[in-house]
């Protein structure tokens, strides 16, 4: 995409996380040429020569690329139409996402990307986790606050846990620091080859990539959504335990 034009905008006025603003993409998205793609977190960010084009994927939205003739999906909120002939379509079924323009001027003081931690692929995994071990919250929680670290979700912050031995209900603050030494390798290890192999897609399928293909990490996970298996090192049950709406998944024998 980067060094092409976008020659027409579709944007519907639905109110997602942040209202899509259809006058914003017509003003300041359409006629474009693309300078950089980058990601920050869970949001990528398209840079325009005036603005940029922020958005995040919430629980249930996709960017996928089609070609004109293509049927649109149910929930289709915006289209991107570029000069090499194809369309990049926003789709967010729950309204979750976000999809909204930022001059460059304002991009960094953009309060939902302002107030990002360190990214967990290349950032300081481990100073931000030592930092945080101060907390009285549960890991997991600690894990999955934007603000500590940038763009892990739960079920990547279930299997570094699980890789690490750390229960997911223990409190940060009852961790030693060579324990968190430990869990910042397990994430930055279970991030890249996450990456690697194209994300999870798990079995309902809601995941996938902008060419319509699931990523294959899911045949890698030790405890995600396999509550009653047996632990592959240890072979107890997992357990599955519900905390602030988020299912934690972790083996009782073998995380403490």
């Amino acid at each position: 995409m980067v060094g092409s034009r976008v020659v027409a905008v579709e944007a519907a006025p639905v109110r997602l996380r942040e209202r899509i603003r259809p006058a914003d993409w017509e003003r300041s998205i359409k006629g474009a040429t693309l300078t950089a793609l980058e990601r920050r977190g869970k949001y990528m960010i398209a840079k325009g020569e005036r603005a940029a084009a922020v958005f995040h994927l919430g629980m249930s939205g996709r960017m996928v690329v089609r070609r004109p003739a293509e049927p649109r999906e149910p929930h289709t909120h915006l289209v991107l139409s570029f000069d090499h002939g194809l369309e990049v379509r926003f789709i967010d079924p729950r309204r979750f996402g976000v999809a909204v323009v930022v001059s460059l001027s304002r991009l960094e003081g953009y309060p939902a990307l302002a107030r990002l931690g360190p990214d967990p692929v290349d950032g300081d995994v481990e100073g931000a986790l030592q930092t945080a071990r101060v907390s009285r919250s549960p890991i997991r929680s600690v894990l999955l606050d934007q603000r500590v670290l940038a763009g892990v979700g739960n079920i990547y912050a279930n299997e570094a846990l699980a890789r690490a031995g750390i229960s997911p209900l223990r409190r940060a603050n009852a961790i030693s620091a060579r324990r968190i030494s430990d869990l910042a390798r397990a994430l930055r290890d279970v991030l890249n080859e996450a990456l690697e192999a194209g994300g999870t897609t798990l079995r309902d399928g809601g995941f996938v990539d902008a060419e319509g293909d699931g990523g294959y990490f899911a045949v890698k996970l030790a405890v995600y959504d396999r509550e009653g298996e047996p632990c592959p090192r240890c072979g107890a049950a997992i357990v599955r335990r519900i905390r602030t709406g988020r299912s934690a998944y972790f083996c009782p024998r073998c995380q403490r």
